[in-house]
């Protein structure tokens, strides 16, 4: 995310974030992903979703998680779709349907929402927006969440994909 620099952004969202890699690279490359999940729907048919890093926060009450989607397919795929339509409301379509459980209290975390109603997440407050994987490629994004801080592990939701369980937080 860089700086924070946007004004609409709460305070609580302008913490230093992972810095991703750029743009869509091979999906070769290693990437030692804490865990995976394929695509369980049509439109994610041949991708794979990966979660990278997960990292809390100095003052314990914020987990922010790398994420990303590996294109295994021969085409480019547009992943607009992952945005939230029925919980939250949040201006634009990103990457606000990615969600966190808690596995032992079975509660779900939605990103965090800014001022603006936008979502803090790869998106529009993020200087990094891929919104395709290209054919063979793997794009990088992340999402911020407001949990309790005796939260030890998480479970990753990304729409079209299978549960990725068991993600222990750093």
């Amino acid at each position: 995310m860089g700086s924070c620099t946007r004004k609409s952004l709460v305070a609580v969202a302008c913490v230093p974030l992972l810095t991703l890699a750029s743009g869509s690279a091979s999906a070769d490359e290693d990437s030692h992903a804490l865990g995976t999940s394929q695509g369980n729907e049509t439109e994610s048919q041949g991708l794979t979703a990966e979660a990278n890093q997960v990292e809390r926060n100095e003052r314990g009450n914020l987990v922010s998680v790398d994420w990303a989607i590996v294109n295994e397919t021969d085409s480019d795929v547009v992943l607009t779709w992952l945005h939230e339509q029925e919980t939250y409301t949040y201006s634009g379509d990103y990457y606000s349907g990615v969600t966190i459980v808690d596995p032992e209290t079975d509660t779900r975390y939605h990103p965090l929402m800014d001022q603006a109603g936008e979502c803090v997440c790869a998106g529009n407050t993020s200087g990094r927006f891929f919104n395709q994987v290209v054919a063979g490629g793997y794009s990088p994004y992340w999402s911020l969440f407001s949990t309790p801080s005796d939260v030890e592990t998480l479970t990753l939701e990304v729409p079209g994909f299978e549960p990725i369980e068991d993600i222990p937080i750093d």
